[in-house]
């Protein structure tokens, strides 16, 4: 298990168009075991830390396959803890191959709407627990 530390920050609110292509939403469904709210919530890490998919975490990574006009999506279950509460919620962490955002930006999906689900604002702290398991 692997955790990591960082502030919710907003997005550019495109991701909701993609989480909805039903290319994604039935091997989110098969995969995850759930469908996801239809958006990601982003978490900006400390500027030292990136995730380095392409390092030791690549073996553990799982995919959700694209098409010719969607990229696949790279993801890791995982856990989410507000620290001002100590609420928590499962999902997963997205690695998209075509996205925008740099490696210490996170984007966690869970089936519930989670800045409502775990009282978040811009700012809050939230800890995130990958649940790494071998394949």
């Amino acid at each position: 298990m692997l955790t990591v530390e960082g502030k919710v920050t907003s997005g550019m609110k495109k991701a909701s168009m993609f989480m909805q292509k039903d290319t994604y939403v039935r091997q989110y469904e098969e995969k995850l075991g759930f469908i996801p709210y239809f958006g990601t919530l982003n978490i900006k890490l400390d500027d030292n830390i990136l995730l380095d998919i392409d390092g030791e975490l690549n073996k553990h990574l799982m995919i959700i396959k694209g098409n010719e006009n969607l990229g696949d999506v790279y993801f890791l279950n995982a856990k989410i803890t507000n620290l001002d509460n100590n609420t928590k919620n499962t999902g997963a962490i997205l690695f998209p191959t075509k996205t925008t955002y740099s490696l210490n930006t996170l984007e966690f999906i869970s089936k519930d709407k989670l800045r409502e689900e775990l009282n978040l604002t811009d700012g809050s702290k939230v800890l995130v627990e990958l649940l790494i398991k071998e394949k």
